[in-house]
């Protein structure tokens, strides 16, 4: 959980970082870009969204491009281009855990629903670390006994 709050913060902090003093806000059809105040620039730049393009499969990203709709030509770009991640849509059906293995481990078979990605996996199997049989007490129930 820690790593993920980690994560997290350092694409915030970077895209802070990036923006270079920009406000972005954003509806369903256009992007206003404004400076923050003390910036030099304090004219707002106003685009209209592009539409997504395809998932680019080698790079798994897509592109979107904004177009200046109004705001001084001399300090907003004319367009902008931003890029996200694509996201699948890969929705698997769950298997049910298998014993404990060996090496303390677990696994299950998940098999994809019919109604996502095509490019998905078929199936995939997840494999987990067993809890001991002797589960140790929680910090809560060991603060209870003193």
């Amino acid at each position: 959980m820690k790593w993920l709050a980690f994560c997290v913060l350092t694409v915030v902090l970077v895209t802070l970082a990036v923006a270079d003093g920009e406000i972005w806000e954003e509806d369903d059809h256009e992007v206003l870009i404004r400076s923050e105040r003390g910036a030099k620039n304090r004219e707002p730049c106003r685009y209209v969204k592009g539409s997504w393009s395809e998932c680019d499969s080698k790079t798994n990203m897509r592109a979107r491009t904004l177009t200046l709709k109004k705001g001084d030509q001399a300090t907003c770009e004319s367009t902008k281009t931003i890029q996200k991640k694509c996201k699948k849509a890969c929705r698997y059906e769950k298997g049910t855990w298998g014993e404990c293995n060996a090496q303390s481990q677990m696994t299950r078979n998940d098999k994809l629903k019919t109604n996502s990605d095509p490019s998905c996996e078929q199936n995939r199997q997840i494999t987990k670390k067993c809890k001991p049989k002797g589960v140790k007490p929680t910090k809560a129930t060991r603060r209870n006994r003193q």
